[in-house]
């Protein structure tokens, strides 16, 4: 592990960090311009581009009609000019731009739409950390606001006559963005523009402060690596290929969708995913402790698998060293057994046996991003109570994004959102909610009653069933608990039972009657007895092979048999079959299944 860069981590932590744009960070700019830039971008991309005024900016991203992450950047709305419309800068590694450019404009059908990538048009200097609002400040001469909003976009005042510009470029132009979990400014000119070497001069005052001067040096490049992964970005390229993972299971959900604004593609999918179930890997970090461990360079690279007790559980993405908690942390993709937050994995890595504690990301966000994150929460509880419920809303997906964690917001949004009749959206926050908080009763009791509004009765029942028995946890009963759901569990049991015998007599008579081994093959599910079942079901396919319902419980066998090929190839045949006879609910659940198999 190299000492320079974890002390370029550590002074980047304590003083601050600043770099050419096109040094470690290696970032780039997309302008989108011309008469229908908002209408486009905001049918796009999965924000709300309209909510944008002049020097306002949001996190956002692009997806595949499918719901498949193209990428995610920073949109930012430019001041107002005198330009005669809209126009926005697109920010972003460089090494993502050409695919998201290109993606973007694939789909323009007769709009007045400039989309050119002007990272070579303009010079700029990322200042990263604690003390970045005085440097900044003291650089561009007293004249850039002390408080900026993240993502906004502004121009300088012109400094007084007695102070002079210092070569300050005339069209100097200050963005906020945090890439590290510390406050973040971007200073952007036109290349050229200044007089003498601005970005040197930035350097040189950053060199006199003490903070982390980084460059395109392997140590620098390691160091923002680590930074950004502590902050809990996913890299594109590295642990995100674009245009083939599913937003859900990035956990960037809640940075780049807005709950307030209208369709964009990939919606129906991200819904439907969240509405009916959840994907089978979702991205998490990695706490490392234990043993002589010590090493990022120890854990596989990005791609290869994570194997628990001999068994797959997901993928790993990129490690890092964290000078804030003086140990090696991860991202990684976890299966739905593995990744609640808490729970300890032994695993064996190149650097011997250790021990890992699941995490919601980030593993660091400033102090201050969570105090204001909080004192959001309490504003928009306000505008509540006042009736003022779509301002409380904008509020709450604010709070969300500086603060993932804040379980009280991901609460308040969700019953807002429902008492607006939104109830997909609302599933939608208590399910996000269910992964940060997966012991707390109040989410199931929540998602019973939405469920019950939209006329899902069985996930209804189902959601309140898990209320019930978190509940008696929670009381310290685990007792009573564990009794209610063996209780439940041989009820199930006994009626399966009873239903084998009924079908079997059925069986008896007519060896090839579809509705009764259609009804074994289920009961058979029911006690886990996966191979007759498949057995029963196909023979049921092989009977009636119109029957939609008989392609999504056999589909649903093989899947439990670990044939996500085979069961796929079911689910796209039934697809059809329901398709045609306007079988709408078998066809939404395979539809779905498809889905959550990503294969």
């Amino acid at each position: 592990m190299s000492a320079d860069a974890v002390g370029l981590c550590r002074r980047a932590r304590e003083r601050g960090l600043v770099s050419r744009w096109d040094g470690a960070p290696e970032l780039g700019l997309v302008l989108v311009t011309g008469p229908d830039s908002a209408a486009f971008l905001q049918a796009r991309l999965t924000s709300d581009v309209a909510a944008l005024t002049p020097g306002q900016g949001q996190l956002s991203a692009k997806l595949t009609g499918r719901g498949e992450l193209v990428g995610y950047f920073s949109l930012h709305r430019l001041p107002d000019l005198g330009q005669p419309f809209p126009s926005f800068f697109l920010l972003a590694p460089r090494s993502d731009l050409e695919y998201l450019r290109d993606d973007l404009a694939s789909t323009l059908i007769g709009e007045e739409v400039l989309l050119e990538d002007v990272s070579t048009q303009f010079e700029a200097v990322l200042v990263q950390g604690p003390g970045v609002i005085p440097f900044v400040d003291g650089v561009v001469g007293n004249s850039q606001p002390v408080e900026l909003q993240e993502y906004s976009l502004q121009v300088p005042v012109s400094p007084r006559a007695d102070e002079g510009n210092g070569g300050r470029p005339a069209d100097l132009l200050v963005l906020s963005r945090s890439f590290t979990g510390d406050p973040g400014r971007l200073l952007l000119w036109s290349a050229g523009s200044a007089d003498g070497d601005f970005a040197d001069r930035l350097l040189r005052v950053a060199r006199k402060e003490g903070m982390a001067l980084l460059d395109t040096e392997p140590d620098s490049l390691t160091a923002w690596r680590w930074l950004t992964v502590e902050a809990g970005w996913p890299a594109g390229g590295r642990d995100l290929e674009p245009g083939k993972v599913l937003l859900p299971r990035t956990g960037l959900e809640q940075q780049v969708v807005s709950s307030s604004k209208g369709c964009f593609p990939g919606q129906e999918v991200v819904a439907r995913i969240r509405t009916y179930g959840s994907v089978p890997t979702a991205l998490r970090g990695l706490v490392f402790s234990g043993g002589d461990f010590s090493l990022p360079s120890d854990i596989p690279p990005p791609g290869q698998d994570l194997v628990f007790a001999g068994k797959k559980i997901g993928t790993w993405g990129t490690a890092a060293w964290s000078v804030t908690m003086d140990r090696c942390v991860a991202l990684a993709f976890i299966d739905r057994n593995h990744r609640t937050p808490g729970t300890l994995l032994d695993m064996q890595t190149d650097g011997g046996p250790v021990t890992a504690e699941v995490v919601l990301p980030p593993f660091f966000r400033a102090g201050d991003a969570r105090e204001k994150a909080r004192h959001l929460h309490e504003h928009a509880i306000h505008l509540f109570s006042g009736g003022r419920d779509e301002e409380a809303v904008v509020l709450l997906e604010e709070a969300l994004r500086l603060d993932p964690g804040l379980q009280d917001a991901y609460e308040a949004l969700g019953v807002i959102l429902g008492r607006a009749e939104r109830y997909i959206q609302a599933i939608d926050i208590f399910r996000r909610l269910e992964e940060v908080a997966p012991n707390e009763p109040m989410v199931h009791t929540n998602l019973s009653l939405f469920y019950m509004k939209i006329g899902d009765r069985d996930e209804a029942e189902r959601q309140k069933a898990q209320a019930t028995l978190k509940r008696f946890a929670e009381a310290g009963d685990p007792i009573e608990a564990r009794a209610l759901e063996e209780a439940a569990t041989a009820a199930r049991r006994d009626e399966a039972r009873r239903k084998i015998e009924m079908f079997s007599a059925v069986l008896e008579i007519d060896p090839e009657d579809p509705l009764a081994l259609m009804g074994m093959g289920n009961a058979l599910a029911d006690l886990q007895d996966y191979g007759r079942a498949a057995e029963c079901l196909g023979n049921a396919l092989r009977v009636q092979g119109d029957n939609s319902a008989v392609y999504a419980a056999y589909g649903k066998v093989l899947e439990s048999l670990d044939k996500p090929a085979d069961a796929a190839d079911v689910y796209r045949r039934g697809v059809v079959v329901a398709s045609r006879r306007g079988d709408l609910m078998p066809l939404k659940d395979m539809e779905h299944r498809l889905l959550m198999l990503d294969v």
